[in-house]
């Protein structure tokens, strides 16, 4: 394209597939379109996790509207939260339980091995293999409730995948870890330099972003390996068509609104301008009486 386009010519036309960015350009554009949407995704996830026992399942109803954004499809919040909320209250609920307790073992385990190795030194495997159990039960959850609330699949099924997931998208799994990490350090950092006044508009800020914001950014990199591995072989053994990528196809037939003209228009010729005046050759009259418009 020149500095001065030529509008006399017939252009490409519009292109029938999203034109895809990739990496951090794609996931700032997305997160930036649903920021205010990701805000209030957090506040409704902590007025449903009130009640504790109800965790698991806010926590899926989470990750389902995070995905949908994420992946960029259509989603009225309140209306998919609550709908994933009743759909996956059992496995979900199950899933939140264990959490609960894990969230009170494992830091409590880890503290008595350490105290225990101040008396015998072996006591520091033992601290080691704690720290390693609890990194690969969270990364572990960057899967287990994508998975609850994309398939079918029994909890025993879930929680295998969800390890085999985490280890063959070693790459996704990683990147989405250390982007929780560096988010979490930026927000500690901004907690550490405000005010008292500050402190409580920060506290308000990352109140509002920490749990959505953890979510999406799971959602945009681990759920995309779990199309790949999970739920595009079902559809693949089936011989059948992922719906999920059906915006990405033109529609045709009777599905088609519009005709797609792009790059099929005809040049558009000029004409010399002509002088008017009464009686002079240069003059033209339109047939029919009326002005012509091309």
């Amino acid at each position: 394209m020149g500095l001065f386009p030529n509008y006399s010519s017939a252009g490409p036309g519009i292109p029938k597939m999203p034109q895809e960015k990739r990496g951090i350009v794609k996931f700032l554009e997305v997160f930036g379109r649903h920021f205010w949407d990701i805000v209030f995704l957090n506040l409704l996830y902590i007025v449903f996790c009130i009640p504790i026992l109800t965790f698991g399942p806010a926590t899926a109803a989470l990750f389902k509207v995070a995905r949908n954004y994420s992946q960029e499809r259509s989603c009225f919040m309140f209306h998919e939260f609550w709908k994933t909320f009743k759909s996956s209250f059992k496995q979900s609920f199950v899933t939140g339980i264990v959490d609960i307790l894990l969230m009170i073992w494992l830091p409590f385990m880890i503290v008595f091995y350490y105290n225990f190795s101040k008396v015998f030194s072996w006591g520091k495997i033992l601290v080691v293999l704690s720290i390693s159990l609890m990194l690969i039960i969270y990364i572990m959850h960057f899967y287990i409730y994508l998975l609850i609330i994309s398939t079918n699949l029994k909890l025993k099924q879930i929680v295998k995948n969800s390890f085999l997931l985490a280890s063959i998208g070693m790459k996704k799994t990683l990147i989405s870890f250390f982007s929780i990490v560096a988010l979490l350090v930026v927000m500690f950092l901004i907690l550490l330099s405000a005010s008292n006044i500050g402190l409580i508009i920060d506290l308000v800020i990352i109140s509002a972003l920490i749990f959505s914001g953890s979510a999406f950014i799971i959602s945009y990199n681990c759920y995309p390996v779990i199309r790949k591995y999970v739920i595009q072989p079902y559809y693949d053994s089936k011989g059948e068509k992922n719906p999920e990528f059906d915006y990405l196809r033109p529609a045709t037939g009777d599905d088609a609104i519009f005709e797609d003209k792009g790059g099929k228009e005809q040049p558009i010729k000029g004409s010399r301008p002509t002088k008017r005046g009464g009686g002079s050759k240069g003059s033209t009259k339109s047939k029919g009486g009326g002005k012509r418009i091309s």
